[in-house]
């Protein structure tokens, strides 16, 4: 009888350690952020008739944030876009740990300029950054652009104001 019972306090235990880790989740993560960002890459024009300039762009660059996002304050940036000086400006942009998980952003702005404010979506990441959610805004404090003797518009960015808000499932 009491060999029975200890079995059954054992059996009890050991399913307990197995178990739990099963039952347990993940805490959810979220907080506010703030930084800068520099980037610089090149812009090409696209002939959309006259009046209209539209161009895409390619810029690359460093995210240095003062709080942290997802638990780290340095990223890598690579966005892509279209700008139309009708229209507006549209993105998409990955910012890379650089350990590794991504985060992906949408942005718009009405230009690609000095003084224009940026607004995005922070769309989902991978890695322990799954799921990933939010917003962010920023100015661009200077934009310089330089056409070099091949033809190529470089472009050069600095940003103001960095701010978002972020949740990791």
């Amino acid at each position: 009888m009491k060999a029975r019972l200890i079995v059954r306090i054992l059996l009890c235990g050991v399913l307990l350690l197995v178990t739990s880790p099963l039952t347990q989740s993940h805490a959810a993560e979220s907080g506010e952020f703030k930084g800068t960002m520099i980037a610089n890459g090149t812009r090409t024009p696209f002939p959309f008739g006259d009046g209209r300039q539209v161009f895409t762009f390619r810029l690359g660059g460093h995210v240095s944030l003062q709080t942290p996002l997802g638990k780290k304050k340095d990223y890598w940036s690579e966005c892509i876009g279209l700008a139309d000086s009708t229209t507006g400006v549209v993105g998409r942009c990955t910012w890379k740990d650089l350990d590794g998980p991504e985060i992906y952003l949408t942005i718009q702005s009405d230009k690609l300029q000095q003084g224009s404010q940026v607004t995005g979506t922070i769309v989902g990441g991978s890695g322990k950054l799954a799921g990933i959610s939010g917003d962010l805004s920023f100015n661009w404090s200077s934009v310089i652009t330089q056409t070099d003797a091949e033809g190529i518009v470089n472009v050069t960015g600095q940003t103001k104001n960095l701010a978002g808000r972020y949740q990791v499932p």
